[in-house]
């Protein structure tokens, strides 16, 4: 009897902290957007560069892009559970995480609109600290 508690709570155990499936987990991370704004930080480092080197930066980028997402998907992989990743997919699929999502583009639009704005004013308080 006391073999069989010892390998149920062995079993239980286990799998309470299984690393989720990485198919899963490439899933959460499409769905989560974050790799998009990695294209969208690329993108707005690139409109300082010279229209002629914006693609071949970009080019260049894509390696960089790909082993943020791969890093990404192994800390997703092994600090979240299967059961963990499963809830988060389906969230993401949901109308509200659809929502949220199309909102938070927005707003990074908006505020990408206003960074120029926003840089200057950094840029007094930085030369008042500098004087």
């Amino acid at each position: 009897m006391k073999k069989m508690m010892l390998l149920v709570m062995l079993f239980v155990a286990t799998h309470s902290f299984a690393q989720a499936n990485k198919t899963d987990v490439i899933k959460l991370v499409e769905l989560s957007g974050e790799v998009q704004e990695f294209y969208n930080i690329a993108d707005e480092i690139s409109k300082q560069l010279s229209v002629n080197n914006r693609e071949s930066f970009k080019k260049d980028m894509e390696p960089l892009i790909a082993k943020q997402k791969k890093n990404l998907i192994a800390y997703y992989s092994q600090n979240l559970s299967q059961n963990e990743v499963e809830n988060l997919i389906e969230f993401y699929q949901s109308p509200l995480a659809k929502k949220f999502m199309m909102i938070k583009q927005n707003y990074a639009t908006v505020l990408s609109n206003k960074s120029e704005a926003f840089k200057a004013e950094i840029q007094g308080i930085i030369m008042k600290y500098m004087m």
